[in-house]
């Protein structure tokens, strides 16, 4: 690495010395990348305010090895040094993708207020990630590979070596005298990015040598493309995008084509992935939403399906919004809870919890000694609200919004084997308490993301 390149790196991490407030944490794994940073910012940050992390996967024999190996130099140089042993599961797939979920979450769980993360991304990284996104089939958001900068929980995450070369690099770690450990797992080409990263690549460059510049300049266009497509979504659906909301109202696609439409709700989704861990549909599931199920006839029950992982989503539509359903149980046996007041039921299949509470006003009467039950099975085929007339069950849940999926599970409680009160819609006349008696109403707690209500 030339010097005038050295500098530059040690300059932009004097300025950040200058600008941020907290800790710097280096990535450290004790290979090539990471020895050289920690080497550059044992140059320009100051030692007080450094720390190194070091992430234990597990995977390697030799993987408590170069946990001591980075260790040592931390002890040897005065930085302070933390180490996390993460799990990572053999039976569970992608172990490249465990190992980068294991890591970033021990990343976010040690940023605080004003820290940083920096890690040792460099340009052949970029490279690989760029290209292995394309062959995914990746939009613009992953197509723009890895960002230099963003933000991680209250913190920053730094990128200081992305616009260098693993050649670069390399030379400029020989120069220095830098030790490091070599992972030998980054020579099975059984794994995606292994053989990115020592055929494909290599081969690329043989033939085009400036095809990393080349990758990192249209990783860059499509971050901005990225942007561009956000502002528009915005414009197209205002707030709401920012909601986190779990149901969509269709209004919002009201003379829009289809590409706006598909890019509204991408990034709809991407705001739900980040609140509530919500699987981000592919281009098929889009394409079926607005082709097929936005547009299908008023008094249809459309439903697209993905899954993730361990994680299934339901997409449905109601009453002219689309409904979001994370892990809803398509198989439901109904099963009866005796309860006391103030006793918290969970309900299970996906339905939270009930409790039931005393109340001043709007309860269901309740004497000592009555016996108290939360059901999902009524043989009744109407109820008479308090306060409104009597109505079959299907126009009273047409009535309060309750979509066709859950008229089943609404947890019903029954006083001496009458039925009192639905869910916490309503309670029923005959046993609407009046003011002074002793009273109860349903306190239903419903998950993050419930099943569409």
């Amino acid at each position: 690495m030339a010097r005038l390149a050295e500098q530059a790196i040690l300059r932009q991490l004097a300025d950040l010395s200058a600008s941020a407030k907290g800790l710097f944490w280096v990535a450290y794994s004790g290979g090539l990348d990471s020895q050289l940073l920690l080497h550059f910012c044992q140059k320009a940050l100051p030692s007080a305010r450094l720390r190194a992390i070091h992430i234990n996967h597990a995977l390697s024999p030799k993987a408590d090895a170069w946990q001591k190996h980075c260790q040592d130099y931390c002890t040897l140089h005065n930085i302070e040094f933390e180490t996390r042993k993460v799990k990572i599961s053999h039976s569970d797939g992608n172990l490249e993708l465990q190992a980068r979920q294991a890591r970033y979450e021990v990343f976010s769980s040690l940023v605080r207020e004003g820290d940083c993360i920096l890690m040792a991304h460099h340009q052949d990284d970029q490279m690989e990630t760029v290209l292995y996104r394309l062959l995914r089939g990746s939009g613009p958001k992953g197509l723009a590979g890895i960002p230099a900068k963003r933000a991680l929980v209250k913190g920053t995450l730094l990128r200081p070596l992305l616009a260098y070369t693993k050649v670069e690099l390399t030379e400029y770690a020989k120069q220095a005298g830098l030790f490091w450990v070599e992972d030998e797992s980054n020579s099975d080409i059984s794994f995606d990015r292994n053989l990115l990263r020592q055929v494909i690549i290599p081969s690329i460059k043989t033939r085009w040598p400036s095809a990393g510049k080349s990758i990192q300049r249209s990783a860059e266009l499509l971050a901005e493309s990225e942007q561009l497509l956000h502002a528009l979504a915005m414009m197209d659906a205002g707030d709401f995008i920012a909601t986190q909301k779990t149901d969509f109202p269709l209004e919002l696609m009201a003379g829009k084509d289809l590409p706006r439409q598909r890019n509204v709700l991408r990034f709809w989704f991407q705001s739900l992935l980040e609140a509530y861990a919500i699987p981000m549909p592919g281009f098929e599931e889009l394409r079926c939403i607005v082709e097929e199920m936005i547009p299908a006839p008023a008094d249809a029950k459309p439903l697209i399906s993905w899954r993730q992982d361990e994680t299934t989503i339901d997409l449905r539509r109601f009453a002219n919004k689309l409904f979001v359903l994370k892990n809803f149980p398509r198989d439901f046996k109904p099963t009866l809870h005796p309860v006391i007041p103030g006793m918290a039921i969970e309900l299970g299949f996906n339905l939270g919890k009930v409790t039931l509470e005393e109340t001043s006003t709007g309860g269901v009467l309740y004497q000592e000694g009555d016996e108290l039950e939360i059901r999902f099975d009524c043989t009744q085929s109407e109820a008479k609200p308090a306060g409104r007339k009597t109505r079959s069950f299907k126009k009273i849940f047409q009535d309060y919004g309750v979509p066709p999926w859950l008229r089943d599970r609404i947890p019903l409680l029954f006083v001496n084997q009458k039925l009192a009160a639905v869910g916490d819609l309503f309670v029923c006349q005959n046993l609407a308490a009046k003011s002074g008696q002793t009273q109860l109403k349903i306190n239903w707690q419903r998950a993050d993301v419930y099943c569409g209500y």
